[in-house]
């Protein structure tokens, strides 16, 4: 999801002030730890998806915001 689009929901749940930093590439070689990708899936996108690509998965990010006090 793109940081504009996360930043407008948060918006809409009542939170200001959001800040996103941290931000940290993933490729093929750092998802093949998580469970969610099996190793037949990390092997389909080793064959199908370029060299640059395989590089450039995925980008996890910090996000800090707060909500207002009520009142």
């Amino acid at each position: 999801m793109a940081e504009r689009v996360f930043a407008r929901k948060l918006s809409k749940a009542g939170f200001v002030a959001v800040e996103f930093f941290g931000h940290t590439g993933y490729g093929i070689d750092e998802i093949s730890d998580y469970p969610l990708f099996t190793p037949n899936l990390i092997e389909v996108m080793r064959q199908t998806l370029s060299p640059s690509r395989q590089r450039h998965l995925a980008v996890a990010v910090i996000v800090r915001a707060r909500k207002p006090a009520l009142g």
